[in-house]
Order: structure tokens, then C-alpha cells, then sequence
């Protein structure tokens, strides 16, 4: 087995079969670990608290949700990965959570984009909260911009909120090392879409630009902020690629021997 000192978390619960739009299916993560399973140690996380959620979300969004009860389960067991992940992440354990539904649209007071609670959100104010972090980074790789995570940090000193949203390769690279190399951290989150590939909606990387990003990241969390750092997963929809684009980044997180 590869890559040991990166875990994947995951849970069956993300493979439930909520009403969603059509493209946000089961079979995004089920394609996933097929390609993660055989090569990394699965690990099996425990659903958010309603603290936790609420800690971002307001409690009309958390009821809202809840009128709909698998939903409502995976919802807070996908909260409870990412939440897992950035944990981990403090302690210098490199991880990929593999959650669904997905985040980054979700709000403080609404959610859209197949989104329910802000996943990376939640992970992060949480450590915040409990004292473990003073600054974050959230890059955001997805295609589509993170209006939820960006509005809910938004006017804040203690957490950066970079989406690239760059149309061609080498300026999506080269913003992403800016970004890195902006300010100092003491965490990196990725908000982990994969819907920018070649063979995916955005049709702009390629599988080896996820592990060049990868890279990017680990080199820059091993120098600057102990190695934490984690990725969580948004979107990516051609299932096709999808595990393939996720286990290049996860070989680029890799921690140096």
C-alpha cells in the first residue's frame, strides 16, 4: 500500500441517495474509492455535533436540512469528515476526505449548488474556536467560485479565502503558489472540485496539474506551517476521471518520507 502516511476518510453514508440534481450522484465518491481504496488506509469519521454546525450555519438553515433525514445524515457525517480531516491536519497528519454532499455554496443563511453545510467552514472555525489555529488558508480549486466559504469568512484577518478561477493552465498554477505565498498559516484547507479538468465541465487542467498543485501545497505546508494541511471534496463530475484526478492530488500531498 502507497502513500501510508496519507489517509482517506470516508463513510457509506456519503454514498446516500438524497434528492440532488442528477450530476451530484453517488457514484461520484463510489468512483472515487475505487481508485483511493487500493491505495491508501481508509479511515471512518463520526457526524458533526449540531454545535459544530451551528458554529457557521444559522438554525433555520440546520432545520431546514433536517426535515429531510438522510440528507440531514449524510449532511452532518460529511461535515463530520472534513471535521475529521482538519484534526488530523493539526496534528500533522495529511488527509483527503472524500465527502459528499459538498460544501463550498453553502452560506451562513442559504446553501445551493448541490451544497447543504460549508464542510471546510465548519473544520475550520471549529479549530479556530477551540484555540488550535490563529490563521487559515482556504484554496479553492473547483470551478465554480466558493461564495459560501467566502461569505462566511469575509471581512476576516484570521482566515484567507482563495478561489482560483483562472481559464488557463499556467496562470491557474502560477495563482496558486501566489496565493501559498501570500501571508503566513497555520493550516491549508482545500476546497478539493475537480470539475476544472480537461475532460470534466471547466475543460482547462490536466490529471498531472492535480498532482503539481498537490506538491505545491505540501511543499509549502512542510515549510511554513508543520505540514497542515488537508483537502475536502467539492465537485467533479465526470466519473470517468475522478478518481483519477483525486489520487493524483493525494500523491502530490504526500508527505516526504
Amino acid at each position: 500500500m502507497s502513500g501510508a502516511s496519507l489517509k482517506v476518510i470516508y463513510h457509506d453514508l456519503y454514498l446516500t441517495d438524497y434528492p440532488t440534481a442528477s450530476c451530484e450522484t453517488p457514484s461520484r465518491v463510489e468512483s472515487i474509492m475505487r481508485v483511493l481504496g487500493k491505495d491508501y488506509p481508509i479511515l471512518e469519521p463520526s457526524p458533526a455535533d449540531e454545535e459544530d454546525i451551528l458554529l457557521v450555519h444559522t438554525p433555520s438553515i440546520l432545520e431546514s436540512v433536517k426535515r429531510e433525514p438522510d440528507l440531514y445524515s449524510a449532511a452532518l457525517m460529511a461535515a463530520g469528515g472534513a471535521v475529521m480531516a482538519a484534526e488530523l491536519a493539526c496534528e500533522g497528519q495529511v488527509s483527503f476526505a472524500a465527502v459528499r454532499p459538498p460544501g463550498h455554496h453553502a452560506s451562513p443563511d442559504g446553501h445551493w449548488g448541490f451544497c447543504f453545510f460549508n464542510n471546510v467552514a465548519i473544520s475550520l472555525e471549529k479549530l479556530i474556536y477551540n484555540g488550535k489555529i490563529a490563521q487559515a488558508l482556504v484554496l479553492d480549486i473547483d470551478l465554480h467560485f466558493g461564495d459560501g466559504t467566502d461569505r462566511f469568512f469575509a471581512g476576516r484577518k484570521d482566515v484567507e479565502v482563495a478561489n482560483i478561477q483562472d481559464n488557463h493552465r499556467e496562470a491557474f498554477l502560477r495563482n496558486v503558489d501566489r496565493a501559498l505565498s501570500s501571508h503566513e498559516y497555520d493550516i491549508i484547507a482545500i476546497s478539493a472540485g475537480f470539475d476544472r479538468h480537461v475532460h470534466d465541465w471547466g475543460g482547462t487542467l490536466t490529471t498531472d496539474d492535480y498532482f503539481t498543485f498537490g506538491r505545491s501545497v505540501r511543499d509549502f505546508a512542510a515549510d511554513r506551517c508543520e505540514g497542515r494541511c488537508y483537502a475536502v471534496l467539492e465537485g467533479g463530475y465526470n466519473i470517468d476521471v475522478l478518481g483519477e484526478n483525486a489520487l493524483a492530488l493525494c500523491r502530490g500531498l504526500e508527505p516526504t518520507p
